[in-house]
């Protein structure tokens, strides 16, 4: 490498031959997974949830800071932190991780209740109306990616149940906001469908 511009080494990565090389490089990682060691492909499903769950940090981080002074800000906090709580589980697999992680799904759903104290609107399909609505549907969105991700794990890592539960009630709780922040609701699907073409074509 060029003695001019030298950048620092992650700590696990080596200088080798004029060339950087770090853990990784074959497409295998050895990483913490419930608990214990293992190698996986750099492409598994628990390198995917890792990753899912990082990408919805960060969704919900986004969320948090363009909405910081209302309903959809706070929601998005707790939110993030939940994704963090969970990739913390995912690793260590303890069952004090895994309560942690349910301190702050009942937050959420404390703070879901609370906003949807007295609803009675219409349920069925649903658009957001506006850019903070959107912003729900987005973590709303990957709050069920990451799940199926973890419904994938099952045979090979029977305590991925616990996160699919947290993340298939964590969605509905979303989903559950949007409808009381005043997303737009159809009574189905072509309703939906003709409202966005009535709009599209003036």
């Amino acid at each position: 490498m060029s003695n001019e511009c030298r950048l620092p080494l992650f700590a696990d990565c080596k200088e080798v031959d004029d060339s950087i090389k770090c853990p990784g490089d074959s497409g295998y990682s050895v990483i913490p997974l419930f608990g214990k060691r293992v190698r996986v492909r750099k492409d598994s499903a628990p390198i995917n949830l890792m990753g899912c769950l990082d990408e919805l940090s960060n969704t919900a981080n986004n969320v948090r800071l363009n909405f910081s002074s209302n309903d959809v800000g706070r929601i998005a906090a707790m939110v993030m932190a939940l994704s963090m709580q969970l990739n913390a589980y995912l690793v260590q697999g303890s069952d004090e991780r895994l309560a942690r992680v349910r301190n702050v799904e009942e937050l959420l759903m404390s703070k879901i209740a609370e906003l949807c104290r007295g609803f009675k609107g219409p349920l069925g399909w649903i658009i957001a109306t506006t850019p903070e609505l959107q912003a729900l549907d987005t973590m709303r969105v990957k709050l069920r990616e990451c799940g199926r991700i973890a419904a994938s794990m099952l045979d090979d890592y029977p305590l991925s149940v616990n996160i699919i539960g947290v993340m298939n009630h964590a969605d509905k709780l979303i989903a559950q906001a949007m409808y009381c922040l005043g997303g737009h609701v159809f009574r189905s699907v072509d309703d939906a469908m003709n409202y966005l073409l009535s709009n599209a074509t003036g």
